[in-house]
Parts: C-alpha cells; structure tokens; sequence
C-alpha cells in the first residue's frame, strides 16, 4: 500500500529558520524563556522587586508605631502622676479649711455665720443686743436677765474693738449736732468686796483697760471706758451666748 506523504507548507529554509530558533532560546536558558514568555510584563517585574521592599518599610512603620505608643502611655502615666500630686497638694490645704470651718461652725468661732435671734449681732461665740431704751444699771441688768442674758463682760482686746466698732455706727442727732450713746456694761464696783467685778461675779482684769475710782458702774462712750453713778440712765448693752448645732 502506498504510503501517503504530508506536505509541508512552507520551503525548507522556513522549517530550519524554526529549528535554529527553538535550538537558540533552549540555550539561551531560564532567562531567555522568561523573556519570551507574554507574562513577562513590566508590572510583574516591578511588584518583583518592590515586594521585599514595602515588607521592610512595613517591618519599620510598625515598629516605629509601636515606639511611639510605649511614649504615649509613658507620656500618660507621668501626666497622671503629676495630676495626682497636683490634686494631693491643693487636698491638704482644702481639707485643713473644712476642718477650721467644722470646727468653727460648732464650737461657735466663726464670726460671719450669725446662730443669733433677729436684732443680735455676733462676734465669736457671743450674741450681743444694744438696746436703745435708757435705763439705771440695775434696770439695765434686769432686762437683760429678762432676754435670758447679761450686761456685757468683755473679756478680750478683740471683743473690745468689736463693742467700739458698733458702737461708733449707733450716734444720734440734736440740733443738727451728732451726738454718741452711752452703753452701760457689766462693770460696777462691788463695795462688799471692796473691788471691781462684772455683773456676773467675775473678777475684773486690769490688763484690758484701766479703771480710775473705786466707785459707780462703768460705760463705754466712743471707745472709751468711763464710770458715773449707776443711777444715771444709760444704753445698754446685753450680752448671751450664741446657739450652735441646735442647741
């Protein structure tokens, strides 16, 4: 049986052309393969080689992230720190003013916080009336009695410029002039101890302010002690202790 033949399109030098060319790019090796191949593409090249370096700057933002949060908690910690002893140094001065203002409020020391009735005044952990009815010492303390009180005692400089101070806002006007009241207080001479003494036995001191004679009661007149008669009719000033915590 004959044997058919295939024809070749195509002359001979065209199928060594493709012979040569085959033989060419097998020893060219991998590279010369790669090349030819329509994969080839710059993109791949570039994401090749640009690969390995965004890992590394990748690597480095989160390390350096990471740095820069330690510094930032750290940063917080010393602000809080520093807050706390803040709050602590401004704490102890405020807790020492609440503590003065508890204890002024119930031991009586606080001067502008009034526990008194209606037309008292106060200073320190007394209430104090000026009456502006005249009337004998003993008329005078017999009113007082009456209010659950006494003529005044001063027992202290600070009390005493308190009584002058309000007495000097107490003045009364006659023919144009202005003229000061005459306060009696509890200061009268005891002929039977023979000694001066305030309206509720105590003795009298000497160191707040000095007395001439050895008779009559004592009055203050425009921040001066003065004495007369205590028959004469006079002012007066009353004097009880203030109520504190509902007592």
């Amino acid at each position: 049986m004959p044997v058919q033949q295939r024809k070749v399109k195509g002359t001979p030098s065209d199928i060594y052309e493709s012979k040569d060319e085959g033989t060419a790019n097998a020893q060219a090796g991998p590279a010369a393969v790669i090349a030819a191949s329509p994969s080839a593409s710059p993109w791949w090249l570039s994401a090749t080689i640009l690969g390995p370096i965004c890992l590394i700057l990748l690597i480095l933002v989160i390390m350096m992230a990471q740095q820069v949060y330690q510094l930032s908690q750290k940063s917080e910690q010393q602000l809080e720190v520093t807050e706390m002893e803040n709050i602590t140094n401004t704490a102890v001065p405020l807790k020492i003013v609440l503590l003065d203002t508890l204890q002024q409020l119930t031991t009586g020391k606080e001067d502008n916080c009034s526990m008194c009735e209606v037309d008292w005044d106060q200073q320190a952990a007394s209430c104090y009336s000026f009456s502006k009815n005249a009337k004998s010492w003993h008329n005078s303390l017999d009113a007082c009695t009456a209010m659950s009180a006494s003529l005044v005692k001063i027992d202290t400089k600070k009390e005493l410029a308190f009584l002058k101070n309000e007495i000097s806002k107490r003045v009364y006007v006659y023919r144009g002039q202005q003229f000061s009241f005459n306060f009696w207080t509890g200061l009268n001479y005891d002929n039977d101890i023979g000694n001066w003494t305030w309206a509720d036995g105590s003795p009298f001191s000497f160191q707040l302010f000095r007395v001439q004679g050895a008779e009559g009661c004592a009055y203050i007149q425009k921040g001066d002690i003065r004495l007369q008669s205590c028959t004469k009719r006079e002012v007066y000033i009353c004097e009880k202790p203030a109520k504190f915590g509902g007592n």
